[in-house]
């Protein structure tokens, strides 16, 4: 019987398109766990290449199938497979999971980032940042670049060490391509990174140690939207989590929203 032979072949023939499919399915699934697990996006990402070839092997062998009437089913069953495969490619151009990012070194403070939403940027702000009083201050960059290559999406894998510009980045600061100052092993550092696609990142680098956090400042201060007279934007500054209550303005950032709210600066 036809059924007999269908299941009969599948572990002999090593251009069976089933198995093909049923290989190739679960080495997706397998890609796909570890892109969503952060320490293993590295991995996932270099398996995403053996997916697409048995995405086309199986493509292959499966319309092989078709032409042939004791084959048919097995190769519509195999094309059914390719399907979840198909997802896994889609969600692939719109990923937005989180990065992994490491720092190694002795001499040289060196960065290690995957994640299939690609790496658009990095800031790294000194102590000083914790002074920040709106959203955009850039109190405290030591720091910074971003990806410049608007005809191709930013890297997926980069590594480089602090104060070397990757290739295909524009440094921001300090600007004209000065070298940042050295890190002090002994200082704690906001390090913010860009995700090309996704919310940023947040990490505290001391030395060699790097931790997540949940934002560029400590966990009591968030941003909140203030009202400014004249203005159809609020002005965002810091707010205090547990009362909800604006924090205390600097002359620095009195003249800020003084600026703001005569016109003088675009955005607060």
């Amino acid at each position: 019987m036809p059924v007999h032979n269908f299941w009969v072949e599948l572990p002999r023939k090593p251009d069976n398109s089933l198995l093909w499919a049923l290989g190739n399915l679960i080495f997706a699934t397998i890609t796909f766990v570890a892109l969503y697990t952060v320490r293993f996006s590295g991995l996932g990402i270099s398996l995403v290449k053996f997916v697409f070839v048995g995405f086309l092997g199986t493509g292959v062998f499966s319309i092989r199938d078709l032409w042939k009437s004791n084959a048919r089913a097995r190769g519509i069953f195999a094309l059914l497979l390719c399907l979840p495969v198909l997802m896994l490619f889609g969600i692939l151009t719109v990923w937005e999971g989180p990065l992994y990012v490491s720092v190694t070194g002795s001499a040289l403070t060196e960065f290690q980032i995957d994640g299939a939403a690609g790496f658009y940027g990095l800031e790294i702000y000194g102590p000083e940042h914790q002074k920040a009083e709106w959203r955009s201050d850039d109190i405290g960059l030591v720091w910074s670049f971003d990806w410049q290559r608007h005809d191709r999406f930013p890297p997926m894998r980069l590594r480089f060490a602090y104060g070397v510009l990757p290739a295909g980045y524009l440094q921001k600061a300090p600007l004209s391509g000065a070298v940042p100052p050295a890190l002090d092993p002994e200082a704690s550092y906001t390090v913010v990174v860009q995700p090309g696609m996704g919310m940023p990142e947040y990490f505290t680098l001391r030395g060699k140690s790097l931790i997540k956090a949940e934002n560029e400042f400590r966990a009591d201060v968030r941003w909140g939207p203030l009202t400014v007279p004249g203005r159809s934007d609020p002005a965002y500054v810091r707010v205090d989590c547990e009362t909800k209550k604006f924090l205390p303005m600097s002359p620095r950032g009195q003249d800020r929203l003084k600026a703001y709210q005569e016109k003088c600066v675009v955005y607060y």
